[in-house]
């Protein structure tokens, strides 16, 4: 075979690298978003003064890194309680039949119900501080671990199973070596559901039932109209948000190589 015959590899330019085109798209949109802001600021404001606006609260005030501290602490706090919680919960209902039965209603009607709504329960019960964000963090967060947990244990391929009973497996071996396994990239799909849900439960729950927090600044920013400090947490949260997802991609990768390395070929 000569190598006139092979295929042609379409050489990658500058213009089509997924880095220049995410770094062009960025630019484009605070280039846009600039020049339309002036225009209208107490509704938009703009990049410029976003940035100066930040730098005001973050560094002058001081203002920011209170904030932010206490919404991640109430954060990891009831996000290590609801993934622990969440695995085990939907690890049980996918094994054990009678607890699917039991639990299934309330996971259900619970996951439909929009968390808001639970939040004058949860202050005439635990008040406004650190408890009611945590406990808003585990609600926001704990279904989606659950239901994709329990999906992954039920799609557990049943010869899988089975070759290993054959093989005089145990009842503990079989779910080490083959359920679990199989269903780890459902759980992680739930935990990254999770992180960003109970990130978005903590700020709802800062801006209606709190008197600190970064959701709490958020509010009493635009209280007084002012955008362009309100633009700079907001912004923040989203990037914060984008690194806690990837924090548990990377986690799924080191606790999954094999799916890793399926994915590369």
């Amino acid at each position: 075979m000569t190598t006139a015959a092979l295929p042609r590899r379409r050489a990658r330019t500058i213009a089509t690298s997924p880095r220049f085109l995410q770094v062009a798209s960025v630019v484009t949109v605070l280039t846009v978003w600039e020049l339309v802001g002036r225009q209208a600021p107490l509704y938009a404001s703009f990049p410029s003064a976003i940035i100066s606006a930040f730098y005001t609260t973050a560094v002058t005030q001081n203002r920011l890194l209170p904030a932010l501290t206490v919404t991640f602490t109430a954060l990891f706090v009831g996000f290590a309680i609801s993934s622990m919680s969440g695995i085990v919960i939907g690890f049980l209902m996918g094994r054990v039949r009678v607890i699917e039965l039991l639990l299934n209603p309330y996971v259900s009607a619970l996951y439909s119900t929009p968390r808001i709504v639970l939040l004058p329960v949860l202050i005439l019960a635990l008040g406004i501080g650190f408890e009611v964000r945590v406990t808003m963090c585990v609600l926001s967060s704990i279904f989606p671990i659950i239901i994709n947990t329990f999906s992954g244990v039920k799609t557990v391929d049943q010869e899988l199973v089975d070759t290993g009973r054959s093989f005089a497996a145990t009842r503990w071996q079989v779910v080490r070596t083959i359920v679990v396994p199989a269903s780890m990239p459902f759980i992680f799909t739930g935990l990254r559901i999770g992180v960003s849900r109970a990130l978005v439960g903590i700020i709802v729950a800062e801006m209606t039932a709190a008197v600190t927090g970064t959701g709490y600044l958020i509010l009493v920013f635009g209280r007084f109209f002012q955008t362009d400090k309100l633009m700079g947490p907001v912004l923040l949260l989203g990037v914060l948000s984008i690194v806690l997802s990837g924090i548990v991609g990377v986690a799924q990768r080191r606790a999954m190589p094999w799916h890793a390395r399926e994915r590369a070929r």
